[in-house]
C-alpha cells in the first residue's frame, strides 16, 4: 500500500467511513472534497479496502478500517533503566 492510499483510507475513516463522488471526480465525505486522485480510489476498491455503497457512494470495508487506524507506537522496554530492573523508593518497606 503506498503513503498516498494509506492517507486516503485515514482521511475517509475520521470523516465516518463513507463518502459520495462529486461531478468532478473526487470523494466528499463529512463535508469535506478529499483531495486524492480518482485512482487512488479505484486502486483501493481492486485491493478490497474500499467498496462501492451505491450510486455514486463509496465506503470503507472492515479491510479498509483496519489499514486506517494508525500503526502503535512502540515504546523501548526496561523503563529506562539497565536490564528493566526500576529501583524500589527510598521510603518503601
Amino acid at each position: 500500500m503506498t503513503p498516498a492510499q494509506k492517507q486516503a483510507l485515514q482521511h475517509l475513516h475520521h470523516r465516518g467511513g463513507e463518502g459520495a463522488i462529486d461531478r468532478h471526480g473526487l470523494v466528499v465525505a463529512g463535508g469535506v472534497r478529499l483531495q486524492f486522485l480518482a485512482d487512488t480510489w479505484l486502486r483501493l476498491m481492486t485491493t478490497g479496502h474500499v467498496e462501492p455503497r451505491g450510486p455514486m457512494r463509496l465506503g470503507l470495508t472492515d479491510l479498509g478500517r483496519e489499514a486506517a487506524v494508525p500503526d502503535p507506537v512502540k515504546l523501548p522496554g526496561g523503563g529506562g533503566f539497565s536490564g528493566g530492573h526500576v529501583p524500589a523508593h527510598p521510603g518503601a518497606e
